[in-house]
């Protein structure tokens, strides 16, 4: 080899272990579908709608009157000493509410439940830990979108403690690994 052909390969080699590196950084970053944090958790719960069946959302009192004044329900009547109830109209179903709103003394918002697909929004994953065999369970605060005029954020989903739905509490999520990634299986109550 001359002169000028050694220069040039030290100047090619040079050039070319740095570009080797970063590539290497870069797939190690990327990560494999194997991995499982919050972020895909997120990534999965606001992909694309999700079937919710009997689950609690919360509603505020201007909600509640929207909900009136829009006739989803209709004014909330007293049943017994500690809770009220708003029947739900056909306009109301047509939205996926499941049952009539309530205004309960144990709750410091009104609630109401919800049946059918829909999209969540993700405000934070607060933790992510092993679950069953090939699962992960994730905890989130999140919230159905509606689109109404009388819910222009999303309704906040109420988790389970102690075997009752609880306002603020996070919602568990169980994520199982397949030969494609990683999918939602089911809200763990």
């Amino acid at each position: 080899m001359n002169k000028q052909s050694k220069s040039m390969a030290i100047t090619t080699h040079r050039w070319l272990l740095p570009a080797v590196f970063g590539l290497c950084l870069a797939c190690v970053a990327c990560g494999s579908k194997d991995e499982f944090d919050g972020g895909v958790a997120k990534s999965i719960l606001e992909g694309n709608a999700i079937q919710l069946d009997g689950e609690q959302v919360t509603l505020s009192l201007m909600q509640m009157d929207c909900g009136v004044q829009s006739e989803l329900w209709e004014p909330a009547a007293q049943v017994s000493q500690d809770r009220s109830t708003a029947r739900l109209t056909s306009k109301g179903r047509e939205l996926n509410f499941g049952d009539n709103p309530a205004i309960e003394t144990s709750f410091r918002q009104p609630y109401a439940q919800v049946r059918g697909p829909f999209s969540l929004e993700v405000d934070e994953v607060s933790g992510v830990r092993d679950g069953e065999a090939d699962t992960k369970v994730a905890d989130a605060k999140v919230g159905i979108k509606l689109q109404h005029a009388c819910f222009p954020n999303p309704l906040p989903m109420m988790g389970v403690k102690h075997g009752e739905f609880r306002e603020g509490t996070p919602v568990s999520f169980q994520f199982r690994k397949s030969e494609d990634g990683w999918r939602l299986d089911k809200i763990v109550h």
